[in-house]
């Protein structure tokens, strides 16, 4: 029986082969969709992962070479290997726009001006102070809520 390595990006799976095969383990790789799928014989296994952590450094420079190598190049992912969504709503992991992230604090910002704006006229202060803790209270509310439609993607 063999032991699962986990799967890897092309470049990190070969430099975990080499690097095993150095160590004198024959791992078994097979490609996948995910990536390279690495195993081991189950008697190798404790070695095979222990020579995983040693050279875990090596692995990762690999994968952040091949990035700036295809930067450099100018080199484009391919069409099909972008991240797909999943059928059941909204990932996790995707970030929305800088002005959608920012529109979350428009309304907040208008509340503030407002209140500022109100809190320079010629009233009395206590009316002032009532005024800002007005605002700050809205705030503190409006920012801390879940946007109605955001609440079932998290």
């Amino acid at each position: 029986m063999a032991e699962d390595l986990g799967t890897w990006p092309p470049e990190q799976a070969t430099v975990l082969v080499e690097v095993l095969q150095q160590a004198g383990i024959t791992p078994q790789a097979k490609r996948t969709r995910e990536g390279i799928e690495v195993t081991v014989e189950d008697g190798d296994s404790d070695q095979a992962h222990a020579t995983l952590v040693a050279n875990m450094d090596t692995i990762a420079r690999a994968a952040r070479g091949s990035r700036a190598q295809s930067a450099e190049r100018g080199a484009r992912r391919p069409r099909g290997t972008a991240p797909r969504k999943p059928a059941g709503g909204g990932g996790g992991d995707e970030r929305p726009l800088t002005a959608q992230r920012m529109s979350r604090f428009a309304r907040p910002v208008a509340i503030l001006v407002a209140a500022l704006m109100l809190a320079a006229a010629p009233i009395p202060f206590p009316l002032r102070l009532l005024i800002l803790a007005a605002a700050v209270i809205g705030i503190v509310w409006m920012l801390g809520r879940e946007p109605d439609d955001d609440t079932d993607q998290r």
